[in-house]
């Protein structure tokens, strides 16, 4: 196997895997006594610094010299012009992950999974009357039974009967809507502003990193800054909290490494079986039984993600006619 099929197919499994478990650790680590919980915005912190150490350790590999890491890091960070512009999606980024922890203490991780892929619409309308992207019949088609899936879905849930957390389900999936509305918008200035940059994707993750490390520090200090002086930074930190940390700060790596090296439809298969895997998980953990309606509703949103990327637009082909003795036309 090659190099390129290893990325590809490697990175098809732990994107899996990373987000069908992500959803039933978080659930599993919120599902606790108050005085056991770890602090949200404490979480989001370390996720950042994190994601910091494994880009680094990366770049250090393939520049093979630390000096030349700190030269490559220093001039990316002190582009002032370029920094600036990661500000947006840094703050975008830590605003969702902390809403992610306060979605999946109100929601079964399987009903957050379908749900969240409203992102799907949300981009797809903001690029198509943002960017002027266009789109195709069968997309459109898709985003209607995407949101008669999502819709089936909500309407279907009814809480676990068990578990230490009193559900909401309206403040979870009022959190996953924002989320997905923020998705949709970092979607969109990414394409339009970092998009060509030729900045390496690690120096650029690291960049951003650095200023989501500093917005949750502050956003630490001032939300949380009592309740840490009581009971410390680490309350709740065990094994499964550090697990459940490493696993959310590399997925965005992850995605990266399957964008570059799998098409669309791979990615979805990936995020299918995820959401598969969400369901056994939480039918095991938390005696979440789903009833009939509500697996349609599930089994609608993946048949729409997949016809979502298998039929994207094509802009139709344009013909010339043939001007020397010939007949008819001929494509351009």
């Amino acid at each position: 196997m090659n190099d390129d099929l290893l990325w590809k197919y490697g990175g098809l499994a732990l994107l899996t895997l990373q987000q069908a478990c992500m959803p039933l650790l978080v659930k599993y680590t919120r599902n606790r006594e108050e005085n056991e919980l770890f602090i949200p915005t404490v979480n989001v912190f370390f996720m950042e610094v994190i994601k910091i150490v494994v880009c680094s350790a990366i770049l250090v590999h393939n520049a093979r010299s630390v000096k030349k890491f700190a030269v490559q890091i220093y001039e990316a960070m002190t582009d002032w012009v370029e920094t600036g512009k990661v500000c947006l999606p840094a703050l975008i980024y830590t605003l969702q992950n902390n809403l992610y922890y306060i979605a999946l203490s109100n929601l079964e991780p399987t009903t957050f999974c379908a749900f969240y892929q409203l992102k799907i619409l949300t981009t797809a309308l903001m690029f198509r009357f943002v960017m002027n992207r266009a789109l195709s019949p069968t997309q459109w088609m898709a985003l209607v039974l995407l949101v008669v899936g999502v819709t089936d879905v909500q309407m279907q849930y009814q809480p676990p009967p068990t578990g230490r957390v009193v559900e909401n389900s309206t403040i979870g999936f009022i959190c996953v809507i924002a989320m997905c509305l923020t998705s949709a918008f970092a979607g969109v200035y990414l394409e339009k502003v970092l998009k060509g940059s030729e900045t390496n994707v690690f120096v650029q993750n690291v960049r951003i990193a650095s200023v989501g490390l500093l917005v949750s520090g502050v956003s630490m200090l001032y939300q949380d800054s009592d309740t840490i002086r009581e009971d410390g930074i680490f309350r709740g930190f065990d094994t499964a909290v550090w697990i459940m940390t490493t696993l959310n700060s590399v997925g965005g790596l992850l995605i990266a490494v399957v964008m570059r090296y799998a098409d669309n439809i791979l990615k979805i298969y990936a995020q299918s079986a995820a959401i598969i895997g969400a369901a056994i998980g939480s039918w095991i953990l938390f005696d979440f039984v789903p009833n009939l309606l509500w697996s349609a509703g599930v089994l609608i949103v993946i048949i729409s993600m997949y016809l979502y990327s298998k039929y994207p637009y094509r802009r139709p082909v344009e013909k010339t006619p043939i001007l020397e003795g010939g007949k008819g036309f001929r494509p351009v």
